[in-house]
């Protein structure tokens, strides 16, 4: 082989850098994917469309219009003809000046009635309850007391013309609105506009478990209130006409007896404070005493009687003293025992009644000497 020459070598040498020094090319990395969005978990209420739709006027009846729409959604879903679904679904966004009107008078509500009642009378559909509370800024459609005034859309019919406050029998949609009604009353503690709803239902003829059910525990909430601000009297006649209703219910019986009781003790407990007014103790004491026998946590006659009980002891034994005094040792002796029967461990008393029990026994044997 022949030698490179000069010329040759230098070439050779400046093509070998120049490939040392040419960038080696990386592959280009795999372009990243977008994460995809999460997809929204959709939960579907479960049960059946009659469940489901009072859930949904439940619902409404609180002012939960986002709570109500999946729910009556469902509804329509499962029954795609709901009629009542569907009016109550339209209500939760539309302006209720446009769907009602701006025309409207002044109405006062009265004793029982609720919107789904007023709706029914004035807007012929008591499923506008809700677009009516929302037309009168009204969050709650069961926060209508009587004397209140609401606007209701339209010109208001002449008197002879008002349409009647009278229900009429219902359709069953409808029934399930006012027993709704029913419960949500109950529990704002209005036991008699709940009671008179649920008695309308019965004497409709649309009396069932539930309704029964909740109608007997409307009466004893009621019955109990009564009871609690001291009107016995009422509170037994509206448990006697509970258990009439419901004669099963031992619930209502136990109640009615009670309730007689605590009048019973309420009234011995009056009789006590009367003959404290009058300045008999021991009248008093005995009085405050049946109080406690009829009704044992009566805490005021509790109270009455810790505070009167040592005068009550003092007059006892002042008694005894007089008659033995007198050689009344019988009297003396009925004394002793009452204040033993207040006092047991009166040792005083324990011992005077023992003095008298023998000289009692003594006056026995000498009339009547042993042979």
């Amino acid at each position: 082989m022949r030698p490179l020459s000069a010329y040759h070598a230098v070439l050779l040498c400046a093509g070998l850098s120049g490939c040392a020094l040419a960038p080696v090319l990386q592959p280009a990395p795999p372009p990243v994917e977008p994460e995809s969005a999460p997809v929204p978990v959709v939960i579907v209420p479960q049960g059946t469309a009659k469940e489901l739709f009072r859930q949904g006027v439940d619902a409404l009846q609180h002012g939960e219009g986002q709570k109500a729409r999946p729910l009556l959604e469902q509804v329509l879903v499962l029954e795609p003809n709901h009629k009542y679904a569907s009016s109550l679904l339209s209500q939760i966004d539309a302006d209720s000046v446009e769907m009602l009107g701006k025309e409207y008078f002044s109405y006062e509500v009265q004793q029982g009635e609720t919107l789904s009642l007023i709706a029914r009378r004035f807007l012929g559909d008591p499923f506008k309850f809700y677009i009516l509370a929302r037309y009168n800024d009204i969050i709650m459609s069961d926060d209508l007391e009587a004397g209140r005034s609401i606007k209701v859309p339209g010109k208001k019919p002449p008197p002879a013309r008002m349409p009647s406050p009278v229900e009429q029998p219902a359709a069953p949609e409808t029934s399930n609105l006012r027993l709704s009604e029913a419960k949500a009353l109950y529990a704002k503690g209005r036991f008699a506009d709940s009671a008179r709803i649920l008695e309308q239902l019965r004497m409709e003829g649309e009396a069932s478990a539930e309704v029964d059910d909740l109608l007997a525990t409307v009466y004893a909430g009621h019955a109990k209130k009564m009871t609690d601000s001291g009107q016995f009297a009422a509170a037994k006649k509206l448990l006697s006409k509970a258990s009439s209703t419901y004669p099963a219910d031992e619930r209502l019986k136990r109640q009615l007896e009670q309730t007689e009781a605590s009048g019973d003790a309420e009234q011995a407990y009056r009789e006590g404070n009367q003959w404290v007014n009058d300045g008999d103790l021991a009248k008093a004491y005995t009085a405050y005493a049946r109080t406690l026998k009829l009704e044992p946590e009566h805490a005021r006659a509790k109270a009455a009687l810790k505070k009167i009980k040592p005068q009550v002891v003092e007059t006892y034994y002042a008694d005894s003293v007089r008659a033995r005094r007198r050689q009344n040792f019988s009297e003396a002796l009925d004394s002793l025992d009452k204040l033993l029967e207040i006092e047991p461990n009166h040792e005083l008393a324990k011992a005077n009644r023992a003095e008298i029990r023998a000289i009692l026994d003594r006056e026995e044997q000498s009339r009547n000497p042993r042979p």
